[in-house]
């Protein structure tokens, strides 16, 4: 009958096994109490019943505690009811006191088995019910043994009572405890529920709302202006100092430094705004219902002012700044991500004017971009289909005339436009990376013509090439030189290497070791542009320069006046007491040529001599100034 005997509550196996023990020793506790009464009334029909149902409840502990867990519920469910039903047989029938256990019984089968088990024993006892109506009633197979005496049926009752309550309280406190548990399980689920969707809508450091729901609320801010015709102006806010603050005072002090930041930001605006960290030391804010560019102009002078103070990190006082760009709705677009990207290009503008300035978009911004965009494009494809070349200009011995270097500048060969200038190409290429790849060729050329030049006895002058400094952060510099040299076969004291002051002045430590990885190749050092920079006399002599460049601007201004004059004597004063050697850059005129000479600048290269050139003309040329060694007659302006 009790065919299925899974629990409906997922008890573990030890707790329903000790369940089953405490309510089998209720049952037995209540069996031993009325059981004398009976015996000394030898009542030997309920007596022996009685003993039977103890030794089934003896029997019901064994199996429980041997972790027989379904034997023993099916054993206590059906022995309890056999015995109810015995009882109520020999006694008063349907009025009989052992009828109150059945409830009991019931209630123990829905907690102990399954859905069958429990409807098997619910029409069993219905049965059994409806057959004793019918044997007493219709058929007369018993008269009733009703007790005479009035405590007798008080007794029966209050033991049966409170057994069947004490069995009942077991089961229901276990439920009680099983719903507790669940509740508070249900809390905490509840809870981290609430935890996660914070989580997921805020930045865990600084606890302003992250990208997805700063994006939502401005969203729904440009949803309202749209239909109340108002605007609203999306700025992208980029700290201008956050990666120094990070590598120099470590990232504790920068996750400070950005809640502080964080901090400033929210308190800077209306609490209409939105303020959400978009990612690192981005951050993105909505001013809702804003009036002109006058008035954003206002909130975001404001914004600026929060971060002009200085931060303090420790015993460390920070001054920070940020680039703003701005996009209105709906004037730069019509939706979050158009205005985020309009945004986005007008801050790289205001970083580009100077940094701690706001820029508000225009489409000559996107116009500048687009442009940018195809220029890399077209320069990717240039350096695949060999469209970059190397001009080459000669640089001289001012005092003998003779040809002593040539400096490789790179030009653009384009199939539509002609020869294109390094300067329209080149800064793209520096903001892009893409000058590491353009860089490593030009050292392969560079080192492959040499190496033909020496080979054909031009072998009494140094070619120099120009270092990017994105070429020292971005590339393996020293490997790129090491391996142009191999592959050309050629002497690395041909060739000399223009780095310019502010690469020199980096000081970190990476540019350290490559700068003497370099020295310790063999080749030469110089120093491009010299006094357009951050001179010092120390980063000379620590990183053993080998020649300084005058920038074409001084030589320029030398027939200017004495002022302009004594720029380039310092230059070259200061190169020989460090025993450098100086060549002079954009020499035009004979003027300043005769000027430098008497200075003692040891070489010079400009217009005034060559104009950079292909290396078949270059190779032409190199033979009249090996046989002229004559400077006024290497003017070729003509």
């Amino acid at each position: 009958m009790l065919d299925n005997l899974e629990p409906t509550i997922d008890f573990s196996n030890a707790l329903r096994a000790k369940r089953l023990v405490q309510i089998a020793t209720v049952v037995i506790v209540a069996l031993c109490v009325l059981l004398p009464f009976f015996w000394l009334q030898m009542r030997w029909t309920v007596v022996f019943p009685m003993v039977w149902g103890i030794a089934m409840m003896l029997l019901c502990q064994v199996l429980a505690r041997r972790g027989w867990i379904n034997a023993a519920s099916l054993m206590l469910l059906t022995s309890a009811t056999a015995l109810v039903s015995i009882l109520m047989w020999v006694g008063e029938g349907l009025r009989d006191a052992a009828l109150l256990a059945y409830p009991v019984i019931l209630i123990m089968a829905g907690l102990l088995v399954g859905k069958k088990g429990f409807y098997g024993l619910w029409v069993a006892i219905l049965a059994f019910v409806a057959f004793l109506t019918v044997a007493t009633e219709v058929l007369g197979w018993r008269t009733s043994t009703a007790p005479s005496d009035p405590i007798e049926l008080w007794r029966n009752v209050s033991v049966i009572l409170a057994a069947s309550g004490l069995a009942v309280w077991i089961m229901v406190n276990d439920m009680h405890k099983a719903l507790a548990s669940l509740r508070a399980q249900i809390l905490q689920v509840s809870a981290s529920q609430k935890q996660l969707t914070y989580l997921s809508q805020h930045d865990a450091l600084t606890g302003l709302p992250n990208r997805s729901m700063g994006r939502e609320h401005i969203q729904q801010a440009i949803v309202y202006a749209t239909r109340h015709g108002s605007r609203v102006a999306l700025l992208f806010v980029d700290l201008d100092n956050f990666k120094t603050i990070n590598d120099s005072l470590g990232h504790a002090a920068g996750d400070e430094f950005l809640k502080q930041v964080a901090s400033r930001l929210s308190g800077a605006v209306r609490k209409s705004d939105i303020v959400d960290r978009h990612g690192g030391d981005e951050f993105v804010i909505g001013l809702t219902d804003i009036g002109d560019a006058e008035n954003v102009s206002h909130a975001v002078n404001k914004l600026m002012g929060s971060l002009s103070n200085p931060i303090s990190l420790g015993d460390t006082q920070v001054i920070t700044s940020c680039s703003i760009g701005i996009a209105m709705f709906p004037d730069d677009g019509p939706d979050y991500e158009s205005l985020l990207r309009q945004a986005d290009i007008a801050m790289y503008q205001a970083k580009e004017s100077g940094r701690n300035a706001f820029r508000f978009f225009d489409q000559t911004m996107n116009t500048n971009i687009q442009n940018n965009v195809m220029l890399l494009s077209n320069l990717r494809l240039a350096l695949e289909r060999e469209e970059l070349a190397l001009y080459y200009q000669p640089v001289f011995d001012l005092a003998t005339g003779a040809l002593v270097g040539a400096e490789a500048l790179i030009r653009w060969l384009h199939p539509e436009k002609g020869v294109i200038a390094p300067g329209e190409f080149i800064p793209a290429a520096e903001k892009s990376g893409l000058i590491v790849d353009i860089g490593a060729w030009v050292l392969r050329e560079a080192c492959r013509q040499m190496a033909v030049w020496h080979a054909q006895g031009m072998c009494n002058f140094v070619l120099a090439v120009n270092l990017s400094p994105v070429q020292f952060r971005r590339g393996n510099v020293e490997l790129v030189v090491e391996n142009a040299l191999k592959s050309a076969g050629l002497d690395p004291a041909l060739l000399e290497l223009e780095i310019t002051e502010s690469t020199l002045v980096q000081d970190t430590e990476s540019f350290i070791i490559s700068l003497r990885r370099l020295k310790a190749l063999g080749v030469k050092i110089s120093i491009d542009d010299f006094g357009t920079g951050y001179s010092n006399l120390s980063y000379l002599q620590r990183f053993s320069v080998d020649k300084l460049k005058i920038d074409q601007s001084f030589v320029k201004r030398l027939l200017a006046g004495p002022q302009d004059r004594a720029i380039v004597t310092a230059i070259i004063q200061m190169a020989k007491s460090l025993e450098l050697s100086t060549t002079a850059e954009g020499i035009e005129d004979d003027a300043s040529q005769q000027i430098l000479i008497g200075l003692g600048c040891d070489q010079g290269q400009g217009y005034f001599f060559a104009r950079p050139m292909p290396a078949s003309e270059f190779d032409k040329k190199a033979v009249h100034w090996r046989e002229t060694k004559s400077l006024i007659s290497l003017d070729t302006r003509s």
